[in-house]
């Protein structure tokens, strides 16, 4: 078996260098991408834009304020108002254009009437927006699960197909795709769709094996020009689990950290990328409704906001920042630790800081029944949120009753200052009948 794979792998590479060719640019367009023997470098109405943003589609006017440039945007709903708010704040927009995700038995690849509809939304979309001056890039289909084969099956033949309406409808901005760092899908990419202008890469944890993969791929093919389409700190399948397997979620503090240092050991160490887009600037429901969101519910902002400032460029006031939240304890134990309980168990729970604790703070429980069948890259719902039996609460503790249903939960600690900001830490625990 692995024979043949190499086998397979060696006539794979050996086509890639048989397609390797120069890909032109034309300096007049309104965005244009450039190679210049360091790297890859966007031109947008004749100057360099280095892209530095988020994805979401709320708080464009704070983005602007903190450094950024660019938003990204999942889908084209209420898209003229988006991109209208996005100029008046002096940002650019990628506007994604959903495509179904490839699976074999996925019917639309192969389903000509439904092509038809989808190829005229496209070009619909495209002439009615192309000469918005806040449009960057159009980005067909977000991880698509681009397959590794040898000749070009139905998905292949359509995606292709797309990516030439649009070039064709509007030269001016170039259209890629954006997928999980992955050798396989990035090689077959650049041997099927090599008429991509761009590739984004959605990297968390595996940040760093980006600019490797990249540099491999340079010695058989021309990569196509890339950035980082999304990253963050760890993901919930990247987190350590409890034992009955479910992710152990870092406290807000945490994860500034995590994405300070993927800054520093990646993003700063890559010159040859475009830029790099932050996940997620908003909210966003995604095995809890804290793991990515740099707002809460309320618009507060988090510790990340502030480290992004940062790292952009702007001047931040620690007496600003957040609470800074180290961990959380139920009855001295944390997250790490087995917390199985017997319904009604009477426990008590601790939010420790990083110092004293600010007399201003005002702090907030809950607990969700956890989101047990989380799968990534589909949308959730958040779970239900569970009645609680508070016995006390003081200041950054409280003493509560455990429920009685059995089954996995959450439980959700929030600190709130005066100046806008909130911090969370939370904690799975399970729960035994008696």
């Amino acid at each position: 078996m692995l024979l043949v794979f190499g086998a397979i792998f060696s006539v794979f590479l050996l086509l890639m260098y048989l397609h390797r060719n120069e890909k032109p640019h034309d300096e007049a367009k309104t965005v244009y991408i450039k190679e210049d023997g360091k790297g890859f470098k966007v031109y947008r109405n004749g100057a360099y834009f280095k892209i530095k943003g988020a994805t979401g589609r709320e708080y464009l006017k704070d983005l602007a304020e903190i450094g950024g440039n660019t938003i990204r945007i999942y889908d084209f709903n209420n898209i003229e108002s988006i991109l209208n708010e996005a100029h008046q704040n002096n940002l650019a927009v990628i506007v994604d254009i959903p495509l179904s995700k490839y699976t074999d038995g996925d019917n639309f690849y192969s389903d000509e009437v439904q092509i038809s509809r989808y190829r005229d939304t496209i070009k619909k979309l495209v002439n009615t927006y192309k000469h918005h001056p806040a449009l960057l890039f159009w980005n067909l289909g977000n991880e698509l699960d681009y397959p590794l084969v040898f000749r070009k099956n139905d998905f292949i033949n359509t995606f292709n197909n797309f990516i030439e309406v649009i070039q064709t409808e509007d030269p001016n901005h170039p259209v890629g795709t954006s997928i999980i760092p992955s050798r396989t899908q990035t090689l077959s990419i650049h041997l099927h769709s090599p008429q991509l202008d761009f590739i984004g890469f959605n990297a968390f944890g595996n940040l760093n094996t980006v600019k490797p993969l990249i540099e491999k791929l340079d010695y058989i093919t021309n990569v196509l020009p890339y950035y980082i389409s999304e990253y963050a700190n760890n993901g919930p399948w990247e987190e350590e689990t409890t034992l009955w397997s479910v992710p152990i979620e870092q406290t807000s503090t945490k994860k500034a950290e995590q994405y300070m240092a993927y800054y520093k050991s990646s993003i700063l160490k890559d010159s040859a990328s475009m830029g790099d887009l932050v996940f997620f600037w908003g909210q966003k429901q995604e095995h809890t409704h804290t793991w990515f969101s740099i707002f809460d519910d309320e618009g507060r902002k988090s510790q990340i906001f502030y480290n992004l400032k940062s790292m952009w460029g702007k001047q931040t006031d620690p007496n600003d920042w957040p609470p800074q939240i180290k961990y959380m304890l139920i009855d001295h134990q944390g997250a790490k630790d087995t917390l199985v309980y017997q319904s009604q168990d009477v426990k008590t729970a601790q939010i420790i800081f990083d110092s004293e604790i600010d007399s201003t703070f005002q702090f907030k429980w809950e607990i969700y029944k956890e989101g047990w069948n989380y799968e990534p890259q589909k949308k959730e719902k958040r779970p239900d949120r569970i009645p609680m039996e508070v016995l006390l609460q003081k200041e950054n503790s409280i003493t509560f009753c455990i429920p009685e249903k059995e089954g996995p939960y959450r439980l959700f600690g929030y600190a709130y200052d005066q100046k806008g900001n909130f911090a969370t830490t939370n904690t799975p625990f399970y729960v035994l009948n008696k």
